[in-house]
């Protein structure tokens, strides 16, 4: 009988400490966070940024929030179409002094940034608005500049400065914005064209669109 009797307690007993365990989430960070749970399931929800490649990756997180941060340098690794252009220059003819020139392009070349070797190459080539030069319009002047070399990033990563391989020339453009698929530069690019049998060296100011291919 007594045999019987501590069977029972013994049950009864392991019945109730099971029936005090509770499963759930046991994470205080987790938005699902069950502070009655004594037994973590694997329920947890953890929301923050879940892609590696950001700056705020966080490995915890189960449930990607939107919030991914991404630096300018991984932001602009890729090819890029340049979609338009704008663009202004003045340019010093003999006879008739200086000349401005301004306006618009579009598909006026392409762009190349690879991360995290940091190289690039570039190829410019548009043709600008006419020349208005005593009552006569004459042709416009053909830009075509390309380049390889290297890039940085600097103005806490406001600025691209881009170093020619062959002229060890540097080009400062100013990030006006990047996202994942579309990119707004502007800044100064020098060039040496002949024209009307005249060698002309200028600067060109720019401003870019630029779309990932």
């Amino acid at each position: 009988m007594k045999k019987f009797i501590k069977s029972i307690y013994v049950i009864s007993f392991s019945l109730l400490i099971a029936s005090c365990s509770k499963d759930g989430c046991t994470d205080p960070t987790a938005t699902n966070y069950n502070p009655d749970a004594t037994s973590d399931d694997n329920s947890c929800i953890i929301l923050g940024c879940t892609d590696p490649n950001a700056i705020n990756y966080n490995p915890d997180a189960t449930d990607d929030n939107g919030t991914c941060i991404f630096s300018n340098s991984y932001l602009l690794n890729g090819n890029w179409n340049i979609t338009n252009l704008q663009y202004e220059t003045q340019i010093d003819l003999p006879i008739v002094g200086t000349q401005t020139i301004s306006g618009e392009a579009y598909d006026a070349g392409s762009w190349s940034f690879q991360y995290p070797e940091y190289t690039c190459s570039n190829s410019l080539s548009f043709v600008t608005e006419g020349l208005n030069i005593l009552g006569q319009t004459l042709p416009g002047i053909p830009i075509d500049v390309s380049s390889d070399g290297t890039w940085e990033l600097s103005n806490n990563d406001n600025n691209l400065l881009i170093t020619d391989q062959t002229t060890n020339l540097i080009s400062d453009y100013q990030i006006l914005s990047v996202q994942e698929s579309i990119c707004f530069l502007n800044g100064n690019i020098p060039f040496v064209i002949d024209t009307m049998g005249f060698t002309i060296n200028s600067v060109i100011e720019i401003e870019l669109q630029l779309d990932k291919q």
